[in-house]
Parts: C-alpha cells; sequence; structure tokens
C-alpha cells in the first residue's frame, strides 16, 4: 500500500476515535425509577450500573434492575431500580419467624417463597393491620413484620345443625362472630368464648330458651340455658333468700310451660291483747229498790298479751301462730248489789188504780183448753185445780213454786191469777195467757205483768 495512502486511514480513524471519545465522554440525563420514584440522573456513565452507582444507590443482588445493570446506557435513557426490602414473616400460631429479603410486592408471592400456602380464612397483618394477600405491598423504607394467622378449623355443633368454620381469629368469640354465627348473652358455648384458637376445635352451642319468672309485683321475661329453676332464678339476679320459695321448687327441672313463680315470705312478731272478762258477783242492797241494781265495785277487764308470729307471702298474711301468752293484767271483779226494798205503786188501768209491788216485761202467749200445743187433745185442768179460762196464767214450774195464787194485773188481758205451770221459752221471761176455747185470743208479744199488792211475806230478790 503507498505510504500516502496507509497516512490518510491513519488520519481517519483518529479523527472517529476522538469523535467517539467525545461523544461517550459528555453527560447526558437518564430517568431512574427507585421504588417507584422517579428521579432525573446526570450521568456520564456508559453502563446501567454506573447510572445507579452515579445516582447513589447500592445495588444487592435481591435487588431488581430493569434492564440489566449490565446493559450500555447508549440509545436509553430510562432505567428502573427496585431496591429488596426485609421482610420478617411471623407465623403467629407456630411462632416461627422468617426474615425474607426481596423485591416482590405481593404478600401471597412472598409466604409462597417462604414454602407457605394460603387457604380460605388464612389472615395476613402487615405492622399490626389486615392486608390483602394478593395486593401489592406498600413501598417502605423500613423493615416490616408480615404476620401469618392460618386458619384453625372450628366444628360447630349448633343444636342440632353441625358445620364447620376457618378462622384466624384469636378466641372462640372472635371466630363464632366473624363467621356470622349470632351468640347471645344467655346462650351457652362450650369449651368458653375466650378459648384461644391454637389448634382445630369442637364447640357446642345451647341456645337460650325463653322463660318467664313471675314476681308479686312484676313479670320478668328471659331466656336461659339452665336446667333447673335454682340455676336460672341465680342467672336472672333473684336468688331465693330465707324462707322465699319458687313453684316449682329450686331443685325442680323448669317446667313444660317455662313459667317459675317466686314468692317472697317473711315473718313478724306481733304482740297481741285481748280483754280477760271479769266475773261479777251479787249481795243484797237494803237501799235499793226491788228488780234494780247498783254496782258497788266496778269491775274492770284484764289484759291477756300475746306473742304471735305472722307468715306472710309476698305481703300477704297466710298465717299467725300464737307463741306465747301471758297475763298483762288480772281482772277486776264486780260487785253488783241487788235491790230488796219491794215498794208498793199504783198504776191506772180500766178497772181503776191498782197498788203494785213489782213490774216485769215478759213475753206473753195464749192458751186454752184444746190449745194446749198437743194435736187432738184438751184439757181443763190446771195445776192449782181451777178450771182453765180467762183470768188463769201459766209461768214456769221456778215461778211457780213461789207466786202461786198471786195477784196479777197484764194490759190489754186485765186482772188474773197465778194458777197453772207450763213450759216457758229458755231465756226469756215467761208469761202464757189463759182463755176459754169460747173466747180465745192469741198473743205473742212483749207485756209488762204487774204483781198486785198486797206484798207476800217471802219473795225472790232475783227472778230465776
Amino acid at each position: 500500500m503507498p505510504k500516502y495512502r496507509l497516512l490518510t486511514y491513519l488520519s481517519i480513524g483518529l479523527i472517529l476515535a476522538g469523535a467517539a471519545l467525545t461523544f461517550f465522554g459528555l453527560e447526558r440525563d437518564v430517568l431512574l425509577v427507585v421504588d417507584g420514584q422517579p428521579q432525573t440522573v446526570h450521568t456520564r456513565a456508559l453502563t446501567l450500573s454506573g447510572v445507579i452507582q452515579d445516582a447513589g444507590y447500592p445495588v444487592t443482588p435481591e435487588d431488581r434492575v430493569i434492564p440489566n445493570s449490565t446493559t450500555w446506557m447508549i440509545g436509553h435513557s430510562i432505567a428502573r431500580l427496585d431496591r429488596a426490602q426485609q421482610t420478617t414473616l411471623q407465623n403467629v400460631r407456630s411462632g416461627a419467624v422468617e426474615i425474607l429479603q426481596s423485591t416482590e410486592p405481593i404478600p401471597a408471592n412472598l409466604l409462597a417463597a417462604a414454602g407457605i400456602m394460603l387457604f380460605p380464612g388464612d389472615l395476613l397483618t402487615l405492622d399490626g393491620a389486615a392486608i390483602d394477600p394478593y395486593g401489592p405491598l406498600p413501598n417502605r423504607i423500613r423493615p416490616a413484620v408480615l404476620e401469618f394467622h392460618p386458619a384453625v378449623q372450628v366444628s360447630v355443633q349448633d343444636g342440632g345443625v353441625e358445620y364447620n368454620i376457618y378462622s384466624a381469629a384469636a378466641t372462640l368469640f372472635e371466630a363464632l362472630w366473624q363467621s356470622g354465627v349470632t351468640i347471645s348473652l344467655a346462650d351457652r358455648i362450650t369449651p368458653a368464648g375466650s378459648t384461644q384458637l391454637n389448634s382445630p376445635l369442637t364447640v357446642e352451642i345451647e341456645r337460650a330458651q325463653p322463660v318467664t319468672i313471675q314476681l308479686a309485683d312484676r313479670a320478668i321475661h328471659t331466656a336461659t340455658t339452665a336446667d333447673r329453676v335454682g340455676e336460672l332464678l341465680t342467672e336472672a339476679g333473684i336468688p331465693l333468700q330465707g324462707m322465699d320459695y319458687s313453684l316449682p321448687a329450686e331443685d325442680q327441672p323448669l317446667p313444660a310451660d317455662r313459667l317459675v313463680r317466686v314468692v317472697r315470705v317473711r315473718e313478724e312478731i306481733a304482740l297481741e291483747q285481748k280483754p280477760i272478762p271479769y266475773s261479777s258477783s251479787y249481795q243484797q242492797d237494803n237501799e235499793t229498790e226491788l228488780d234494780q241494781r247498783r254496782v258497788i265495785t266496778a269491775g274492770e277487764y284484764g289484759i291477756e298479751v300475746s306473742r304471735v308470729r305472722v307468715r306472710l307471702e309476698d305481703g300477704v298474711e297466710t298465717s299467725r301462730t300464737a307463741e306465747a301468752a301471758w297475763v298483762a293484767k288480772e281482772p277486776q271483779d264486780q260487785l253488783v248489789g241487788y235491790g230488796t226494798q219491794a215498794v208498793v205503786k199504783t198504776i191506772d188501768t180500766p178497772y181503776g188504780a191498782l197498788e203494785y209491788w213489782r213490774a216485769v216485761n215478759v213475753f206473753a202467749t195464749s192458751y186454752s183448753p184444746c190449745r194446749l200445743g198437743i194435736p187432738n187433745y184438751c184439757n181443763l185442768q190446771t195445776s192449782s185445780g181451777a178450771d182453765l179460762r180467762q183470768g188463769i196464767v201459766a209461768v214456769t214450774r221456778a215461778w211457780y213454786s213461789w207466786m202461786r195464787g198471786q195477784r196479777v194485773y197484764i194490759p190489754g188481758y186485765g186482772v188474773a191469777v197465778v194458777g197453772d205451770v207450763g213450759g216457758g221459752i229458755p231465756g226469756r221471761y215467761w208469761v202464757d195467757l189463759g182463755y176459754s176455747d169460747a173466747d180465745y185470743k192469741s198473743w205473742a208479744s212483749n207485756v209488762t205483768m204487774y204483781f198486785l199488792a198486797p206484798v207476800p211475806a217471802a219473795i225472790p230478790w232475783i227472778l230465776p
């Protein structure tokens, strides 16, 4: 090759090399997206790793660089750097902990990388807050704690219905609530609702049934799982106290009609007073008129006190029992004087003025020979021997013994002689007015019978 031609080629090469060095040595702007945040980098770097280094970011093997970090940036003005974040993965049930460095934004993929598969009911929380396992994690610049709550199978026996639920809740009650199982305060859960869900569990729910507790002043409508009356009353805050009782009794099962009555019982001690009657004695009183009484010494009632136990059920007295009695005050007997003075007095009658010494109120009846009170029987004879007619009256045998032959006057009947004996009327002074059958008149009334003067030598001061 001629010498001049070689020099020509050499000159052209030097010119091209200089142009290339000039081109690559100039600064360029590269748009670098770091963790989703765009920024402009002024750089002379020829590769992406150089651009990232110029931007001040160290690159670890776990980081993601797009395009590849060895890529020449000639013709490229955009690059992406996703830095790996530290995530602590904690299994709440087992307590296992694993620390991951990854750029993976999907929690489910992070778990898969750790060999953990998600199942229905599993729960993920990030720094204590529940997250969607299939949604991207938020950008963060600090280590985070991802908690994995594996669901536990809970076999539920709800009355006659059996079903399963899967829950990552901490306690049994939370699991039931989150699964839409309604539990009332009166329902019975076995085991208790506070039981921790650390392993598969079988729970029995006994539903409370309605029941009515009847008190004296109101009815309480509630629900219970209690088997016996006493348990129900304790649950309802209405325990039996003292002598209280229930129907049915507290040791009995709940009745079919679901009605329980509570009777409140109390006892009171009462002091009751009862009068003690006094006795009366009699003595002659020569200063008092016949058939009159004068109290010489007044009688006074005594007082007997009884201690009585009174039983009240729902405020209503049901019984009272006398436990003791004593005399608080003795009675004082009464002394009565009966008159012995036979004072002759005068009464005006159709027969003129008549003198009498005694007047007694009696109940008067009448009789005749064939009206003796015995069917189909007649008798004219009287106890005195005289024939029965008007003017003969009968009295009781107690009176007849001392009144026989005594003249008396009965208004409306006339003057008569006590000449016969009759049966009388118990508890009453009585006289039976005699008639013949021809002039008989019926009597049945109270009258005053006057004993006519003269005064007999012997008279009873007190009529029998």
